[in-house]
């Protein structure tokens, strides 16, 4: 029995402690937000804007002749000389492939102050 309980006591102190923390500093900007170096109002922006990435829906109503289509309930227009349209092969095609009901990616475009005019759309 002893022999038991000096090598469970051997097996205890052989082991490695290991110290969980909780993520916590207590010293250097971290530990202090406002310490912090402000951003710039240009990089500040650009992390905030999201405008240039690629967005994902169904068309649900289609305009050719104003330029706009909805994808969530949210109208977004196009300049028809303008907009790049690329096929399920990925080929460019025209603005009368959007067909209400087709499955699109699109970006917005980065010069639009209102943030709805679409660059580049591609059909799925």
């Amino acid at each position: 029995m002893n022999r038991y309980l000096a090598a469970l006591l051997l097996i205890a102190i052989a082991t490695p402690s290991y110290a969980i923390t909780t993520g916590v500093t207590t010293n250097g900007p971290a530990a202090n937000p406002a310490a912090r170096a402000p951003l710039k109002a240009e990089a500040a922006k650009a992390m905030a804007d999201d405008s240039s990435g690629l967005r994902k829906g169904t068309l649900e109503q289609v305009n050719l002749a104003e330029g706009t289509f909805h994808v969530f309930g949210e109208a977004h227009t196009f300049d028809a000389n303008k907009v790049r349209i690329f096929g399920k092969d990925g080929k460019p095609t025209t603005v009368h492939a959007l067909r209400r009901g087709s499955p699109v990616r699109f970006t917005l475009d980065p010069a639009d102050v209102s943030r709805r005019r679409v660059a580049v759309i591609y059909l799925d």
